[in-house]
C-alpha cells in the first residue's frame, strides 16, 4: 500500500521532538526521503526512534548498516503504539490560559508523570488539553496542587509498572521462546508490530473496562460505609442473629519475601494460599476472593468459621508457605460482582494486621457466636484501636481446647 507523503520537513521534526537539522541529517543519511518530496508518517516515527536510540550512545549511521543488511528492521515502528500525534495550535502557556490552570502546573504535570517538562512556548499536544482538563475538575472540587501531583503520580506509577509487566510477558511468554527456535530480529520485530495492531485497541479498552468496573466497586463501598457509620451513630444497626462472617488469611512477612525473591517468588506462594483456602472453603461450603496477597472468605454465619480458618493456618506449612496470620469480623455485608465489601470486611482486615505470625485473631462479636462442639477456645485481648475504625473493637486470640470449644475471658 503507497503511503500518503503529506508532512514538511517542520511537521516531522515537530511530530519527532526534534529540530529541522536534525532532519536534514538523517535525510543525507538516507534515512528518510529528500525533503522535495514530502514526508509520511513513518517518516516522522523513524526520526523520533533514531532519536531515541542515538541519545543511547547508537550512532544512527551503524543502525541504518544494519537495516540494509537486513540484521534490523524498523517495520515495528507501524504498530499503533507509535502514533505521534499532531501538535495544538496552541503553546502550553495558552493552553493553560485556556483551562483556567496554572501553566506551571500544567508543564509540572509532564515530571509528574515521568518525562521531561516542556517549555511553556512550545506547542502543547492533544492529551495535554485532557490533562488540563482533569487538573481543572480537581482543583474546583477543593483539591489543592498537591492534590493533583499526587493523583498524576498514582496514575503514572502504576500505569508505567503494568506497560513493563506488559512487555515482560511479551518478551517472556512470546518472543524468547521464537528466538529460540530460530526467528531473526527482523522477524521477531515485524511479528512484535503485528502483535500490537491487532491488540492494542483492545488492550486500551479492557483496561479502561477493568477500571471503571473496580471505580464502581470503590465508590460503592465508600457509599456503603458512609451509610453504615450513619447507622451506627443512630443507633440503627441491625441486630441479626445470623450474619455473615469474613476471615481474612494473610501471608506473613510476605512483603520482606517480595523485596528479597522477587514478584514471581510472592505470586507463586499467593497461588498456594489461594489454593489452600479455595479447598478448605469449597469442602465447607464458604466462599471465598483475593485481595491481593490475602485470601478472605465469606462464611453464611460465625458458626465454624474461626476453627476452619485456623485449619487453614496450620496446613500453611505443609503447603510450603510461610506461617499465617487471621483475622476474623462477623456483620452484614454488600453483595456485587462475586465480592463482597463493607465495614464488616474492612474490620477483618484490621484484625488480621494486628496479628502476628500463627495468630487467629477476632472480634467480641464473633466469640459471643460461639457453636458448641467448635475444639477452639479464645483469650480476651482486649480494647484495640483499629486505623479507620472510630471505636475500639475487644479481641479474642485463639487458644487450643479440649472441651466445648470457649474459654472464658481473660
Amino acid at each position: 500500500m503507497e503511503v500518503p507523503l503529506e508532512l514538511t520537513i517542520e511537521e516531522v521534526a515537530a511530530r519527532a521532538g526534534t529540530d529541522v537539522g536534525y532532519v536534514r541529517r538523517l535525510i543525507d543519511l538516507g534515512a528518510i526521503g529528500p525533503e522535495q518530496d514530502g514526508f509520511s508518517e513513518r517518516d516522522a516515527h523513524v526520526v523520533a526512534l533514531l532519536q531515541v536510540w542515538e541519545r543511547a550512545g547508537l550512532p544512527a549511521e551503524s543502525i541504518l548498516s544494519e537495516v540494509e543488511s537486513g540484521e534490523l528492521s524498523l517495520d515495528f515502528l507501524e504498530a499503533p503504539g507509535w502514533d505521534l500525534p499532531a501538535p495544538l495550535d496552541r503553546t502550553y502557556r495558552q493552553l493553560a490560559h485556556e483551562r483556567g490552570v496554572p501553566v506551571d502546573l500544567l508543564v509540572a504535570i509532564h515530571g509528574w508523570i515521568g518525562f521531561a517538562p516542556p517549555d511553556p512556548d512550545e506547542r502543547a499536544r492533544p492529551d495535554d488539553a485532557l490533562m488540563a482538563d482533569l487538573a481543572r475538575i480537581v482543583l474546583d472540587i477543593g483539591g489543592s496542587e498537591d492534590s493533583v501531583r499526587r493523583l498524576f503520580r498514582v496514575y503514572a506509577d502504576n500505569l508505567r509498572r503494568l506497560v513493563i509487566a506488559e512487555a515482560d510477558l511479551y518478551v517472556e511468554q512470546i518472543e524468547e521462546p521464537r528466538r529460540r527456535a530460530g526467528a531473526t530480529s527482523p522477524e521477531l520485530m515485524r511479528g512484535g508490530a503485528e502483535v500490537g495492531r491487532r491488540i492494542a485497541a483492545l488492550v486500551k479498552d479492557t483496561i479502561g473496562a477493568i477500571s471503571a468496573r473496580h471505580r464502581q466497586h470503590i465508590w460503592a463501598q465508600h457509599s456503603v460505609e458512609t451509610a453504615e457509620g450513619v447507622l451506627e451513630r443512630a443507633g440503627l444497626t441491625d441486630r441479626a442473629e445470623r450474619v455473615p462472617t469474613i476471615c481474612f488469611v494473610d501471608l506473613t512477612g510476605y512483603t520482606r519475601l517480595t523485596e528479597e525473591h522477587g514478584d514471581e517468588t510472592a505470586a507463586r506462594l499467593a497461588s498456594r494460599l489461594n489454593a489452600l483456602v479455595d479447598g478448605g472453603s469449597q469442602a465447607r461450603g464458604q466462599a471465598g476472593a483475593v485481595v491481593g496477597r490475602r485470601r478472605h472468605v465469606l462464611v453464611p454465619g460465625s458458626d465454624g468459621c474461626r476453627s476452619s480458618c485456623a485449619r487453614d493456618d496450620e496446613g500453611a506449612p505443609a503447603a510450603g508457605l510461610p506461617p499465617t496470620h487471621i483475622g476474623i469480623h462477623s456483620g452484614p455485608v454488600v453483595f456485587q460482582d462475586g465480592d463482597v465489601y463493607g465495614r464488616t470486611v474492612n474490620v477483618a482486615s484490621r484484625i488480621a494486621d494486628l496479628a502476628q505470625a500463627g495468630d487467629v485473631l477476632t472480634s467480641e462479636v464473633v466469640t459471643m457466636r460461639q457453636a458448641k462442639g467448635v475444639e477452639v477456645g479464645w483469650v480476651r485481648v482486649g480494647p484495640t484501636g483499629l486505623q479507620g475504625i472510630g471505636k475500639p473493637v475487644i479481641l479474642y486470640r485463639a487458644v487450643p481446647s479440649t472441651s466445648n470449644g470457649s474459654s472464658e475471658p481473660a
